[in-house]
This record gives C-alpha cells, sequence and structure tokens, in this order.
C-alpha cells in the first residue's frame, strides 16, 4: 500500500524540480525520472516537468569515457576519473531495504547511513559533471586519439558539426593507432559525401604512410579511387601495395586486386577502342 505522506512529498519534489534551472542525474533518463513519471500519474498529476533540462552524467561518461573502463558504475567512475575510493557507510543494494523498512517501522538505524550515502552521491556527481564539461570543451590535459574520437563522435551525433570536426582531426593527428585511424576514415567518408574527393584520398594517403599496418586505410582509399574517381587502375595500385606492406592480410585483399585488374584491363580496352573509333571518325 501507498504510504499516506507519498502524494505530498511527490508534490513538494515536483515544486522543487521545476523551480530548477536544470536537472542532473546519473541513470535518471532511464531509472529515476519514469519511476517519478509513473508515481506523478498515479497521484493523478502530471507525468512530465515543464521544460526542464535534463542532463544524464552516465550516458555522457559512456560516450566519452567507455573506451577507458571496463564499467561505467558510479564507483568505478568515483575511482577511474575522480581519483578517489569512497568510504561508503552503506552499500548501495542496500538502500531500499533501508528505507522500506523506515517506511513500515517508521524507523531504521541504517537511515542515517541511507542519508550520507545520498550526501556522496551528489557531491560525486557535481565532482563529475565538472570533469565532464571540461573534457567536452576539449580541455583535459593528456588526451591521447582515443579520447579525442570518442569526443569527436559524440558532438557530430548532437549536431556540433564544427567541434566534432576538430576533435576528429585531433585524433587523426596522433597518426598512429586505431583509434587514429578510424579518425581519419570517418573524416574521409565525410569528405566524400561532401563531394571533396581529393581531400579524402589525400587525407587517406596522409595516414597510409604513418599507420602503415591499418589495412581499413587501404581498402577505403581503393573503393574511394574506384567508385568515386573511377579508377581502377590507382585503385588496384593501392591494394598491391598494401599487399606488399601488410603480408598478414595479403590474402584477404587478393579477391579485390583480381577483380580491380580485370577492371582496369576492360578500361584499358574500352579506352583504347575508343580512341580507335575517333581516330577512324576523324582521320
Amino acid at each position: 500500500m501507498p504510504h499516506p505522506g507519498l502524494e505530498a512529498f511527490l508534490h513538494r519534489l515536483r515544486e522543487e524540480l521545476e523551480a530548477a534551472d536544470g536537472l542532473a542525474s546519473f541513470n535518471g533518463g532511464s531509472f529515476d525520472l519514469p519511476v517519478l513519471r509513473t508515481r506523478w500519474v498515479m497521484a493523478r498529476m502530471p507525468g512530465e516537468l515543464a521544460s526542464l533540462p535534463h542532463v544524464d552524467l552516465l550516458t555522457l561518461v559512456r560516450a566519452l569515457y567507455r573506451h577507458r573502463m571496463e564499467s561505467c558504475t558510479l564507483r568505478i567512475v568515483e575511482e577511474r576519473l575522480l581519483g578517489y575510493e569512497r568510504d561508503d557507510p552503506i552499500a548501495g543494494a542496500l538502500v531500499p531495504d533501508a528505507y522500506f523498512a523506515y517506511l513500515q517501522r517508521g524507523s531504521s538505524p541504517m537511515l542515517e547511513a541511507v542519508l550520507e550515502h545520498n550526501r556522496l552521491d551528489v557531491i560525486s556527481l557535481v565532482h563529475l559533471h565538472s570533469r565532464l564539461l571540461s573534457r567536452l570543451e576539449g580541455g583535459d590535459a593528456g588526451m591521447d586519439a582515443s579520447d579525442w574520437l570518442a569526443l569527436g563522435r559524440h558532438r557530430l551525433r548532437r549536431g556540433a558539426r564544427a567541434d566534432g570536426w576538430h576533435a576528429l582531426r585531433n585524433a587523426a593527428a596522433f597518426r598512429q593507432g586505431e583509434a587514429a585511424a578510424t579518425a581519419g576514415l570517418l573524416m574521409a567518408r565525410k569528405l566524400s559525401r561532401r563531394g571533396a574527393v581529393s581531400g579524402a584520398d589525400g587525407l587517406l594517403g596522409w595516414l597510409e604512410r604513418s599507420i602503415a599496418d591499418d589495412v581499413r586505410l587501404p581498402v577505403a582509399r581503393a573503393r574511394l579511387l574506384e567508385w568515386r574517381r573511377r579508377d581502377p587502375q590507382l585503385a588496384l595500385a593501392v591494394v598491391e601495395a598494401a599487399q606488399t606492406r601488410i603480408p598478414d592480410e595479403a590474402a584477404a585483399l587478393e579477391a579485390r586486386r583480381t577483380r580491380l585488374r580485370r577492371k582496369a584491363a576492360n578500361q584499358r580496352r574500352l579506352t583504347k577502342h575508343t580512341e580507335t573509333s575517333s581516330a577512324s571518325l576523324f582521320g
């Protein structure tokens, strides 16, 4: 049965939230807010807050730091990002039991520990918000290619194209490792879609010379040359060079090489036939 003071509590909570400039949570978008909406509807109150901006810090942590952490729980985030290990008076899994005991009996020996646990959560969110804001602005010292790549992808997904492009450029500028290559591939794809085929080709070639063992780069460049530049001969040269440079991938590239050789030969025959026909016509 609902607690007799629940409806008054929900009204009071709603008033406090709607008076705020914004709301920050940790997994609130998937858990806390849906639960509150359900409770408000059951209490015959509107199910949505009136235009309250909400940022779920867990979503940002996953977008910007997932590549650095095996888990994105608040405890791991505190240890790996904020640099401290919490001396928690009660485990988070025990908080619901302590609170339900309070509702049933009107008191609970663990209630004070629950309040301290929640206080520590709030303090962590304040520091985490500051850390995430610095990362979003590209202000973290020591960011490597994987960090810039994660930031670039996030900014592009959110429609911040200039910021996303800047972050991808910073990632590609490392010119070593999988993350730098991935950033370059994303940039080349976007350049190609805009019609800047020469720019995409130049970028991929520049990265190929530095990240010589990432087969994705010559494959992407060969596709670009074949389909956008209509130059299977040059695409063939890129594939053959990659087979020599990356012997472990030579067999996987052989089918592409065979097809490009056939396509380049057909193109040469067609060009020769066209030139012969033109010479006969005007000879």
